[in-house]
């Protein structure tokens, strides 16, 4: 198409969207950097279709730092074109004053907000849980002549449901119906979060009835809400009670209900009943997610039961599932616990290979055990995956890895640990690495030895001790 010069302003936005729906930003940001025509390139429907590609996709910084790239190129930006923005700024870890930064902007343009934009505003609003502000862009929104609908009221009472403000949302339900609007399941599902985030059970419970009579309720998510709530409100029996009547009305689980039922029963000391959980729905499901995976693996762990925690790890292979922070560690604790040090080594290195931040009172135990079951090496290997990390570590790390180095007449790594850390270490650790290697160490190393303690203020003498010549550390 570029080839035969038939690209104008349709093509390019029709284009763009389709990238949007097959999830091909690479190629999007390929084809709008190959475009000669300046005018084409900060048209205002051509931008806000590769902008909507992105934000589509994903990548919020990169449709921020192109839409600058276009402001400077000379783009006049429309509503829509902030409405996509805006709708990116939900994922940012600062979404809330980028989006500010964005309607300062967009005032500043001469450019009015509409229903649209007020409406992601309060989605903003209530992901980063500013409950304040959304009240007040809601009711600024009505002073303009803005009826909401019922996307504007569920936003809002999303922002109700982060603190659990079950009377601000029980008014807003009332001024949702007053003004001829039916709630849906959307908004029906967030007031169930209200009150159960509130502890209110009982109005939570007729909701659910509810739900189930206008059959918003097929699948496990309102269940979901509510067994939560109980589980969180120490209602333990009840979550289980509500569990069991969700599966035999036949309603199908993703997980959800199972993971948050397994966590429950594992955090209650409940093991074995968490097991038979886990075990159920291995049985009657072909897949998982890290959530699922990671809750089984935990309490297959607790109940040291090694078969199900390597059929597990066989499952995350099958299913093409990576790992996260919280499936090493599990599996590191339980490999220690269970003495196999060697297994617990090679997560470790598993862990750091992928570039995982390491766990170092974890990693510094295993690294501890290893040197007492007779691998020195691995523990030293543990040590410097520690030291290299991306952090600063304990002291006593050191002190730590210089003991079993010693014990273990690796001297020559004990040298290294020396080399750098001497002024980390006590001088009772010291003078036993001197002394050994004065004894046992690579003469040829003995002068770099001196010098390294030297460096660091200790000075090491040989003194005659009952009739023996010995090797004392000491400050100079």
């Amino acid at each position: 198409m570029q080839e035969r010069e038939m690209t104008n302003v349709a093509s390019y936005s029709s284009y763009f969207k389709y990238l949007g729906l097959s999830r091909d930003p690479a190629r999007a940001l390929q084809v709008y950097g190959a475009i000669q025509d300046r005018l084409m390139r900060v048209h205002v429907s051509v931008c806000n279709s590769v902008l909507g590609c992105l934000v589509k996709n994903g990548r919020f910084d990169s449709s921020f730092k192109l839409y600058d790239e276009m402001i400077r190129e000379g783009l006049s930006p429309d509503p829509f074109t902030y409405s996509t923005l805006l709708s990116g700024c939900m994922k940012l870890k600062q979404g809330y004053t980028k989006a500010m930064g964005l309607i300062n902007e967009m005032k500043s343009r001469g450019l009015q907000m509409d229903s649209v934009i007020y409406g992601t505003l309060l989605a903003i609003c209530a992901s980063h849980n500013y409950c304040e502000e959304a009240e007040v862009y809601f009711q600024k929104m009505k002073d303009e002549g803005h009826s909401p609908n019922l996307f504007h009221y569920s936003s809002l009472l999303n922002a109700y449901s982060e603190n659990a403000d079950y009377g601000k949302a029980e008014m807003l339900m009332k001024d949702l119906r007053s003004s001829g609007l039916t709630p849906n399941k959307v908004i029906l599902t967030t007031l169930l979060k209200v009150y159960s985030k509130g502890g209110i059970f009982e109005k939570a419970k007729e909701l659910l009835t509810e739900l189930e009579a206008s059959g918003f309720a097929q699948d496990e998510m309102p269940y979901c809400i509510l067994i939560d709530g109980l589980v969180k409100g120490g209602k333990i029996e009840e979550a289980q009670m509500l569990f069991s009547e969700m599966k035999g009305k036949g309603v199908k689980s993703d997980g959800y209900a199972f993971s948050i039922m397994i966590s429950a029963l594992h955090r209650g000391g409940h093991h074995q009943e968490s097991k038979q959980l886990a075990k159920e729905f291995e049985t009657e499901n072909a897949s998982y997610d890290l959530v699922m995976l990671n809750t089984s693996l935990r309490t297959y762990c607790s109940t040291n039961d090694m078969e199900s925690v390597m059929g597990m790890l066989k499952k995350m292979d099958e299913l093409n599932i990576s790992p996260d922070n919280i499936t090493f560690n599990t599996l590191i604790r339980y490999f220690c616990n269970a003495k196999v040090y060697h297994l617990a080594y090679k997560t470790i290195e598993d862990m750091h290979t992928k570039g995982h931040q390491l766990n170092e009172e974890l990693c510094s135990h295993v690294m501890v055990q290893l040197g007492k079951a007779g691998f020195p090496s691995e523990a030293f290997s543990v040590y410097n995956m520690l030291r290299y990390s991306k952090r600063t570590v304990h002291k006593s790390l050191h002190e730590k890895a210089l003991g079993i180095l010693v014990s273990a007449e690796l001297l020559k790594d004990a040298y290294i640990v020396v080399k750098d850390n001497a002024e980390l270490i006590s001088p009772s650790s010291l003078e036993k690495f001197a002394r050994s290697f004065m004894v046992s160490g690579n003469i040829n190393l003995i002068n770099d030895v001196m010098k390294a303690l030297n460096r660091s203020g200790w000075r090491v003498s040989q003194v005659n001790c009952n009739n023996s010549e010995v090797y004392k550390v000491h400050l100079y």
